[in-house]
């Protein structure tokens, strides 16, 4: 068993969930998504139907990241997060940076031993989500049909590396290539943390 947690962050449209299925097909691991179902507001506020507070909404976020904290630190294999709390500070726009990381450091989060970054440049991201809302006929969230807020969010991920908030091992990725080159450089990557594929 491999104790190994890696994230995988990026603007919406960067891939992530193309990659997790790609990535359940060859290894086995625990699979921790954020937002989860545990707090509906958060669902409510990201597709439109109600309204949240700046400050409410970034305490909600690591609410329910909060929440499974203990099961995170448990789980004895692989464990593959989908968001974490990099992007509660990334889609804040209430605290500035500093004030963020300070707030989620204080808490004493559990530390990851790799963040993945998919790294898309904000226009791309955009034009992605627009096509993708469309195709399934459903309104774009709040933050998808927002490209100029998307370069706030895309500037915050990238100063998190530099400043290697929270984990020593950040790598950034382009996510403008195909599925199938970024699978190759992920399963690299997970490979070198001692990772076996099936």
């Amino acid at each position: 068993m491999v104790k190994i947690k890696i994230v995988l962050e990026g603007l919406d449209g960067c891939g992530k969930d193309t990659q997790i299925a790609l990535l359940k097909e060859k290894l086995d691991f625990t699979h921790f998504k954020y937002p989860t179902n545990e707090f509906p507001s958060l669902r409510e506020y990201l597709e439109k139907k109600r309204e949240l507070g700046p400050k409410s909404l970034f305490l909600l976020f690591l609410a329910d990241i909060a929440n499974e904290q203990e099961k995170l630190e448990d789980t004895l294999e692989l464990s593959i997060i989908d968001r974490y709390i990099f992007s509660t500070i990334c889609y804040d726009n209430h605290f500035s940076y500093g004030q963020a990381k300070d707030l989620v450091s204080d808490i004493g989060f559990v530390r990851p031993d790799m963040v993945i970054l998919l790294d898309l440049p904000p226009e791309v991201a955009y034009k992605r989500k627009m096509e993708q809302k469309k195709k399934e006929g459903v309104s774009p969230d709040r933050y998808d049909e927002d490209a100029e807020y998307l370069k706030h969010v895309r500037e915050r991920f990238l100063t998190l590396k530099e400043d290697s908030f929270m984990c020593d091992k950040w790598v950034v990725l382009d996510a403008t290539k195909s599925p199938k080159e970024l699978h190759k450089e992920i399963l690299k990557l997970f490979k070198a943390m001692g990772t076996d594929t099936m």
